[in-house]
């Protein structure tokens, strides 16, 4: 039986903090905050900003619809890890999460990104060294002027917590 996305998300943090010990982890927030379940990653990012400390080893960055947009604030930081977290068709029921390495991620479709987040991970990966991953939410609906639907609304807070405490364990 394949791990769950948080334990792979948590495997992957120990490894990354038991070899480069006191850096930190970006998570990108990627997304249309006008396009329905599209606003997911950035949701995430947006309750992360809100509720992580100041002094915390998780990074959250609006990366908006063009995520190589801000390359320049992650290499500020110079991550171990970049966590892209965003919408993508998985070819789940929606709502389901998915923690994937980014070359690994050749079955994930995310939506109205000019530059595909695999090419974006591996271009951070050889510029600045880190791994990278994405943390994908199956979307139920994406179209112009729509709510985000309660179920993805309900995998945000889940990715939410889940986020927020690994950063308490810390």
């Amino acid at each position: 039986m394949p791990l769950s996305w948080k334990k792979r998300l948590n495997q992957s943090l120990q490894k990354q903090r038991a070899e480069k010990p006191g850096c930190c982890v970006v998570l990108v927030g990627v997304g249309n905050l006008l396009m329905g379940d599209d606003a997911a990653g950035m949701l995430v990012v947006q309750n992360l900003k809100a509720s992580l400390p100041a002094d915390s080893f998780l990074i959250p960055v609006e990366g908006g619809p063009a995520p190589e947009n801000c390359t320049g604030i992650i290499r500020r930081h110079n991550p171990a890890m970049v966590i892209f977290v965003d919408a993508g068709q998985m070819g789940a029921e929606p709502g389901e999460i998915a923690f994937v390495d980014c070359n690994e991620s050749d079955g994930i479709s995310a939506f109205g990104h000019a530059l595909p987040l695999r090419v974006l991970g591996q271009y951070l990966e050889t510029d600045l060294g880190c791994k990278s991953y994405l943390l994908v939410i199956q979307p139920e609906r994406i179209d112009f002027d729509i709510p985000v639907s309660d179920i993805v609304l309900s995998a945000v807070d889940e990715v939410s917590r889940t986020l927020e405490s690994i950063n308490m364990t810390e």
